[in-house]
């Protein structure tokens, strides 16, 4: 199943996939554990607008390169495992995981 997320072009964060950079260990850390579903996409800096996020994705079943920043489409969390959280699509059809959150000083 192809990830519905959107990717916003010209956006590449500075933690990219690219040669020479190493996958964040939250990714690998949210990657080990068993969420019971197909992940789509992994989000490090996650920032939540209304009910979707925008991050930096790793491994991203519609073909954002890793390090790309993107969009999700609206979500909902369904769990939440070892500090990481799943997120489900609206319609169900697709799972993301939130290995980090973005976090502003002062901001709850």
């Amino acid at each position: 199943m192809k990830s519905n997320v959107i990717r916003l072009t010209g956006c590449e964060s500075h933690r990219s996939g690219a040669k020479g950079h190493s996958l964040p260990s939250e990714v690998a850390q949210a990657k080990a554990q068993e969420w019971g579903v197909f992940v789509d996409a992994y989000l490090v800096d996650a920032a939540r607008v209304g009910n979707r996020y925008a991050a930096t994705v790793y491994f991203d079943q519609s073909g954002s390169p890793d390090g790309a920043t993107v969009a999700t489409p609206p979500v909902r969390e369904i769990s939440k495992k070892g500090g990481f959280a799943l997120l489900q699509t609206i319609d169900a059809q697709d799972h993301y995981v939130i290995a980090s959150e973005h976090v502003t000083p002062g901001c709850d």
